[in-house]
């Protein structure tokens, strides 16, 4: 009977630690199936914010794809819109300008450059009105002969007008002979430089082909000098008419 109840309570011990370690293991199994779930319930939770993210991200995507698309079509409108536009407008500037004549279109960028002047267009308008159909001119017409000089260092006497208040004298280009001799006198054909000097004043000079035009206003008159082939060879006769301005 001793050696029974001796090992009684060495079994009562290992039944014991069996039990311990049954529950240590009952434990690590429920503490590993809570992080299981745990780990499952973030990764639902995480998938499912993911997807959502993604449903959001492509509905902003298809909305900025639709306001491309209508800022591309308002963009195509537009463009269209400006070239009709531009269109009419050069349709009605192409109407109007075969609507003038040579003569009104040659006179709007002198009008052009006297507003850029500063010239208001109310005086340019005051001067147009002004202008009356028929010039009034003095009876007397002052006409000299001009001998035209044709060497560069040399130029031929000047002739005055207007009482004095004018002079003026000519060059042109040497004739040449049908040998390719160089004349002594200068050649119609070719374009004649023609000086007028007033008295205090820079001289004006103007070149061009014969008959030459050129005008001077001074007090409010208008000194209209033309030069045209003379008579003689290797000169030019040069009018002046006196008339009233504008």
């Amino acid at each position: 009977m001793t050696p029974s109840r001796a090992t009684g309570p060495l079994g009562t011990t290992a039944r014991r630690q069996r039990q311990r370690l049954l529950w240590a293991l009952l434990l690590g199994v429920v503490a590993a199936g809570g992080l299981l779930l745990s780990l499952g319930a973030a990764y639902l939770v995480g998938t499912s914010q993911r997807a959502a993210e993604i449903v959001r991200l492509q509905a902003d995507l298809e909305g900025a794809r639709a306001i491309a698309r209508d800022a591309t079509a308002r963009a195509a409108a537009a463009e269209e819109r400006a070239a009709r536009l531009i269109e009419r407008g050069q349709s009605t500037r192409e109407a109007a300008r075969t609507g003038r004549s040579a003569e009104i279109d040659s006179l709007v960028p002198l009008l052009a450059a006297r507003l850029a002047e500063g010239v208001s267009r109310e005086r340019l308008a005051r001067a147009i009105t002004a202008v009356t159909v028929q010039q009034v001119c003095d009876p007397g017409i002052e006409e000299r002969t001009l001998t035209v000089a044709v060497t560069p260092t040399r130029e031929a006497g000047g002739r005055s007008f207007g009482g004095g208040r004018f002079s003026a004298v000519a060059r042109g280009v040497p004739a040449k002979s049908p040998t390719g001799r160089t004349e002594a006198w200068f050649d119609p054909g070719q374009p004649v430089q023609l000086t007028i000097r007033q008295a205090g004043q820079e001289p004006k000079i103007v070149t061009g082909k014969l008959p030459l035009v050129e005008s001077l206003v001074l007090d409010r008159r208008e000194y209209r000098f033309t030069a045209r082939v003379g008579d003689r060879r290797g000169t030019i006769d040069l009018v002046l008419e006196t008339c009233d301005y504008p």
